[in-house]
């Protein structure tokens, strides 16, 4: 019984919380992510999930997967969001930078009610700070990626937080819209970087690197911006090349095949993209420079992953079903009396 005891605090206590409504454990052994209803524009492949009921708008009970344990959420719900671009075998995949959360509510029957409010950037990165790490999901902070900023997607990413009404409205009925408005950038490695090799003499210089790069699972890319000297000729390929393809642009090109694909021979700077089109793909990228001059000075770290523009902010419109007891207990607890986490709403509008 005492060892049943510790087991039961262990799950309830502080440390134990994932970053969403119920305890980390919920996420590893029951939790399946449930897409939401996409209401308008933006680009799919910014994608937004949660449990169950707040997918489907009714109780999963012992029926069909995983939500609220109780059978309502009393305006408390977990909020996922996901990029799937490297899914998507004819665009370049993008990273997503989370710029505003709008939340607004209605009934069942479409009528506004209750107090719409919003979340700013800060105010994301602080309540979306954790994820799923498990059935092919990664949070936002994983090692394969480059920058491990909560409020920032790179492809294949995922953020998750516990997410509530404002207290007044936490026992009403209906939906939520989530306007999530974002902005599409590519995070790029800056090459020549450290390991770069030198030489100089009668007045010209070159300079070699070797990246290597993976393993990659299928549609993921590197990016990296070449950032050469003025006049110099690069040569650009990859050797070995397990899955991998080497494209260049002179410019950031939504479309994969606006990209030149194949080994260079150019001038810079440019944008270099190398994807994968296997799972477990890896290789080594080999840049090679030429110039007319002395070397140049080249960081002894790497330097932090640029991010380039990858198009216009824009929104993603989501719903999200509210299902409440409809009394002014819910204010200031939880959906179930003995589980009880923090939750974030936001400001009013």
């Amino acid at each position: 019984m005492a060892l049943l005891m510790v087991g039961a605090l262990v799950m309830v206590s502080p440390m134990a919380w994932a970053g969403g409504c119920f305890p980390g454990v919920y996420y590893e052994m029951m939790f399946k992510p449930e897409a939401l209803d996409a209401l308008d524009g933006g680009d799919v492949r910014l994608q937004a999930f949660s449990d169950f009921l707040a997918a489907k708008g009714h109780d999963p009970h012992d029926t069909q997967g995983s939500g609220c344990m109780c059978g309502v959420n009393n305006g408390r719900w977990d909020q996922g969001l996901v990029n799937t671009s490297m899914q998507d075998a004819q665009r370049a995949p993008i990273t997503f930078r989370m710029d505003r959360l709008d939340v607004e509510m209605f009934t069942r029957e479409g009528k506004a009610q209750g107090r719409p409010f919003f979340l700013k950037a800060s105010k994301i990165a602080s309540c979306l700070n954790s994820g799923l790490n498990k059935g092919g999901h990664r949070r936002f902070d994983h090692s394969s990626g480059m920058v491990a900023t909560p409020g920032t997607l790179e492809p294949g990413e995922n953020l998750l937080g516990c997410m509530c009404l404002l207290p007044e409205d936490r026992g009403k009925s209906g939906y939520v819209k989530l306007k999530v408005d974002y902005t599409p950038l590519i995070a790029a490695a800056i090459l020549p970087g450290p390991g770069a090799s030198q030489q100089t003499g009668s007045g010209k210089s070159d300079l070699k690197q070797i990246v290597n790069i993976g393993p990659l699972e299928k549609g993921e890319a590197r990016y990296f911006l070449l950032q050469a000297p003025a006049g110099a000729t690069a040569t650009l390929t990859l050797a070995p090349a397990q899955g991998l393809a080497l494209f260049t642009a002179d410019k950031w090109r939504p479309m994969q095949s606006e990209w030149k694909a194949g080994n260079l021979t150019g001038a810079g700077p440019l944008l270099i993209m190398v994807r994968a089109l296997a799972d477990k793909a890896q290789g080594a990228l080999q840049l090679a420079l030429s110039w007319n001059g002395s070397k140049i000075q080249i960081p002894a770290k790497p330097a932090p992953a640029r991010l380039v523009s990858a198009g216009k902010p824009a929104s993603r419109v989501f719903k999200a079903y509210m299902l409440g007891m409809g009394n002014s207990s819910v204010k200031k607890s939880s959906f179930d009396p003995g589980i009880k986490s923090p939750c974030c709403s936001g400001e009013p509008r």
